[in-house]
Parts: C-alpha cells; structure tokens; sequence
C-alpha cells in the first residue's frame, strides 16, 4: 500500500509517529519520527536526502527570459502524502516552546557527545 516508503526500507508503519521536510541547499532531506518503547535499541528516527530537479522555466512569454527553479523529486513528494496518510493531517500540531526547548536540548547532547568522541579519537593519536 505505501510502495515509495517500502521502497525507503520503511516497514514499522505503525510506529511512524511524525515527519518532517526541509530543504538544504540542492536537498530535501525527510526525517521520520518512530515510536519507541524506553530502552529500544531500534533507532528514533530514520532520514532521507533527496535531490532537488533543476528545470529551466520561461518567466517572460514575451521577452523570453528564463529562469533556473528547483523543484521537489517525485519521489520525496510520494513519499510525503504516504507519511500524511497514515500520520493523518490531525496529528499535524503547532510546535510549541516546550518541543523546541526540548528538542534543542536534544541536539546539544548529541553534539557533545560527538564532540567528546572526536576529542578522545584525537588524544589517542599522539
């Protein structure tokens, strides 16, 4: 039923708890939120990077200029209505401060500890 995520290696369709899409540069990079119980081993989440078409576009009928746009892959846009489909457009909230908060807490942690690790990986060295 969900071929474009099947297709990602998405398979725990129950699990999927949110989504979410950005662009970066010539990217759209799709992050997929799971379900977890505490102390699963599985991972939170699951990201995509998918690039963006290039298309060449007539801005001016009658001056003929042209302009260069990116857009989606049809890919990533199938894969977004499979996600809403089963998240369901109700799920869909307003971040709140609090997520925010919380969510950048989050990435603290995960930059220290990566901070940390490259720190001892240099310290060996010498």
């Amino acid at each position: 039923m969900y071929k474009t995520l099947e297709s990602m290696g998405i398979t725990s369709f129950d699990d999927i708890e949110r989504f979410t899409l950005r662009s970066e540069n010539s990217f759209d990079v799709l992050k997929v939120y799971y379900r977890r119980e505490k102390g699963s081993l599985l991972p939170k989440s699951k990201k995509f990077k998918f690039g963006r078409v290039n298309k060449t576009v007539l801005t001016d009928g009658g001056q003929q200029t042209y302009r260069e746009v990116n857009e989606p892959s049809l890919t990533v846009l199938s894969a977004v209505e499979e996600l809403t489909l089963l998240v369901g457009k109700h799920k869909e909230l307003k971040i709140t401060k609090e997520e925010l908060v919380k969510e950048l807490d989050h990435l603290e942690r995960v930059v220290s500890d990566k901070m940390a690790e490259l720190k001892e990986k240099i310290n060996s060295m010498s």
